[in-house]
């Protein structure tokens, strides 16, 4: 995936990346065995050797839907088999990596990914405890939404070092009225009205997108094409700087398109983004990161801008 002088690596330096967060593996919920699962576990340990040469933190993505299915008295259970997979994953990871290189990873992080609610946190919470007590001299981080962000009094504060403030996914996807479910600069601004959040925070934001694929107001699913996609003026007419509609039947990828269609273009801004991460900024002035999700060399060279201002500016 990023071989060792690969362009990738190149970019990285170029745009002096500090530090990588790094998905490990998912945990949801299997119905069929009625216990938590691992999926999408990470498979590229030689290839990422160079890539992650600065430090980076393993990120274990977890499922509401598990925290909703489990019991509170297999909390422990999971977050032993959570810390063997990332201990496992890890030394893979190390192996292939120089010495010298293992050695910067000064202050070792875990960070645990999950958009918990009010009735999962009781739970999310004995969790992140349990694997706490199995990383001792690790720093325990969490994602944090905008939802708990703005509301910690129905959420909860997770019991952890730091959290990762996500400037994304804002909206719902599935609603035709939608201006954007990835980013929407006027939604972020409500979210960072209130009180200051009870937990040191470091911030993300989006320099990815997708296409919102709506029959009348039927979602019919998400399409990961690249913002040139559109370009082709003889499947998509503009209905406006985000909106295009199929003009005839046909097939694109792997999709069958009917004619009247459309496809909401959800890529952020790049000014509005540059503005937004100003404005969060301001609001949290004392973070120690800021990040940007996800690594893919079309969308960074895209965002490239953006990316070296805020890192300038750190």
């Amino acid at each position: 995936m990023y071989p060792s002088g690969d362009p990738q690596d190149s970019l990285r330096r170029a745009l002096d990346v500090s530090h990588v967060y790094l998905h490990l593996f998912d945990v949801d919920w299997s119905e069929n065995l009625s216990m938590p699962i691992p999926k999408a576990e990470f498979r590229g340990a030689y290839e990422v050797r160079q890539f992650v040469s600065g430090g980076y933190t393993p990120v274990v993505f977890i499922t509401n839907r598990t925290f909703e299915r489990m019991a509170d008295s297999s909390c422990a259970q999971l977050a032993q088999r959570v810390a063997d997979k990332i201990n496992k994953l890890n030394s893979e990871i190390q192996y292939t990596t120089d010495t010298a290189v293992t050695k910067e990873i000064k202050e070792p992080e875990i960070q645990i990914d999950c958009d918990w609610t009010a009735g999962t946190r009781d739970k999310y919470f004995h969790f992140l405890r349990e694997i706490r007590q199995l990383f001792p001299g690790y720093t325990l981080s969490a994602t944090i939404r905008l939802y708990p962000y703005k509301y910690p009094d129905k959420t909860g504060v997770p019991p952890v070092d730091r959290g990762m403030l996500m400037c994304y996914n804002l909206g719902n996807i599935k609603d035709a009225g939608t201006i954007n479910s990835v980013f929407d600069i006027n939604t972020l601004k409500q979210y960072l009205s209130g009180k200051d959040y009870p937990l040191s925070l470091d911030i993300a934001f989006p320099v990815f997108g997708w296409y919102a694929w709506f029959r009348g107001n039927e979602f019919k699913g998400i399409v990961h094409d690249g913002p040139e996609f559109i370009e082709d003026t003889s499947s998509f007419v503009a209905l406006d700087k985000q909106r295009y509609r199929i003009r005839t039947d046909t097939v694109l990828g792997e999709n069958y398109y009917r004619a009247g269609d459309i496809l909401r273009m959800e890529y952020p801004d790049t000014a509005t983004l540059q503005t937004a991460i100003r404005l969060v900024e301001e609001k949290i002035p004392d973070y120690q990161r800021i990040a940007f999700y996800h690594w893919h060399q079309s969308s960074i060279r895209t965002y490239e801008k953006v990316i070296k201002t805020a890192f300038a500016g750190r």
